[in-house]
């Protein structure tokens, strides 16, 4: 396997930078931050690598089918390498308008570039006959476990998992001046869309986030509409509020711009590295600390908010990768774990207080489940499901 990309890479050729990213992502690293990390600084090129990566991950099955079929072999005898460039050009040829002799001079050329050029005779013998499946089976898409449990919940099935390969929408929350961060997009010429109190969506194609109006500024933060609705669950009144695994920290952001007293912990400190960073930039005042939630911390709280760490098949909108992460047997273990952690953060709630407990998972094992388990009334559900953009 090649040297691992680094942010020097950034002169990578779009499909090359495309091809490392996706090897970065099955080492196990966040797509987004793969994308952010490598992705070239030129806007149209930027935008291929997006596009291209999360296309690939989004219909991985079917390509590994098509590149299987054609290479006579199957997809994991190949160097990681050579398999992520094979991706990247099948994709090319099944979804998008290049020119098929453009694609498989592309995908040679990105072989080199990620120093595998002694298999570029491969990838342009494999390109060259390679034809995806374009069925129109969805179900194609995502691991046959995951089609199997769904199915057995869902009427509609196939309806459920188109709505879960759908592209996920970028959501802004505004600080403390809706108005005035919607006039200064609308200065722009971007017009944002409203999607609850303080809360917009982005119009497609609107660039760098970091590079949008008032982001430097801190006058927004960004944060998907389904987080905004789990963080306002803590009620009016109370004071003193704990976001137990709080990283990237939208939901403590948008609990301090409600004008608690908030303190954030999570497991890791390079994770909460990035949420002091960003509370520098909104100006928000939050007590920091790492802490982990299977063990008991001495801290009383008005309100306890656990977003417990989980499966996250919720969020394969944003973050298709993750389906190709999980095995089915991942379920029971993050429902253990959240028991755990829950019990220890229910301690914290002081006398007359609240919890709120939070998956980013649509399976039933966690979340109902799980607070079943430890004998807690729910008094309220919100199910985000395939419908939500995050």
């Amino acid at each position: 396997m090649p040297n691992s990309p680094t942010r020097a890479d950034r002169r990578l050729p779009p499909r090359a930078a495309a091809a490392a990213a996706l090897l970065a992502v099955d080492a196990g690293e966040n797509v987004e931050e793969a994308l952010a990390r490598l992705s070239p600084h030129d806007a149209a090129d930027r935008a291929l690598v997006w596009n291209t990566v999360l296309g690939v991950l989004r219909n991985r099955a079917a390509i590994d089918v098509g590149i299987a079929a054609a290479a006579r072999r199957a997809v994991w005898t190949l160097d990681a390498a050579v398999l992520a460039v094979l991706r990247v050009g099948a994709y090319e040829l099944a979804f998008s308008r290049t020119p098929p002799h453009a694609a498989v001079n592309e995908a040679v050329e990105a072989s080199r570039a990620l120093r595998v050029g002694h298999a570029s005779g491969l990838v342009n013998a494999v390109l060259r006959r390679v034809q995806v499946p374009r069925t129109g089976d969805v179900s194609l898409g995502f691991p046959e476990w995951i089609v199997r449990r769904w199915r057995d919940r869902h009427h509609d099935v196939d309806a459920y998992l188109r709505a879960c390969n759908e592209p996920a929408s970028i959501y802004i929350v505004a600080k403390d001046d809706p108005g005035g961060v919607a006039a200064s997009f609308q200065h722009a010429g971007l017009v944002l869309v409203p999607a609850g109190p303080g809360v917009f969506r982005l119009p497609a194609r609107s660039g760098r986030v970091d590079e949008l109006p008032g982001f430097a500024e801190g006058r927004w933060w960004v944060m998907d509409a389904a987080a905004v609705a789990v963080a306002d669950l803590v009620p009016d009144g109370v004071q003193t509020v704990l976001d137990t695994c709080a990283a990237p920290g939208g939901k403590s952001f948008r609990l301090a711009s409600r004008g608690f007293r908030v303190t954030c912990t999570d497991l890791e400190e390079a994770r909460l590295g990035r949420v002091r960073e960003s509370a520098a930039r909104l100006g928000f005042e939050l007590d920091v600390a790492v802490h982990n939630w299977t063990t008991p911390h001495p801290g009383q709280f008005d309100a306890v908010l656990v977003d417990a760490p989980c499966t996250a098949l919720g969020l394969v909108r944003r973050h298709p990768e993750i389906r190709w992460r999980r095995r089915e047997a991942d379920i029971a273990e993050a429902a253990r774990l959240q028991a755990k952690i829950l019990a220890q953060a229910a301690r914290c709630v002081a006398p007359g207080g609240c919890i709120v407990y939070a998956v980013c998972s649509p399976e039933p094992d966690a979340g109902p489940a799980v607070a079943a388990s430890l004998g807690w009334p729910i008094e309220a559900v919100f199910d985000n499901a395939a419908h939500a953009d995050g």
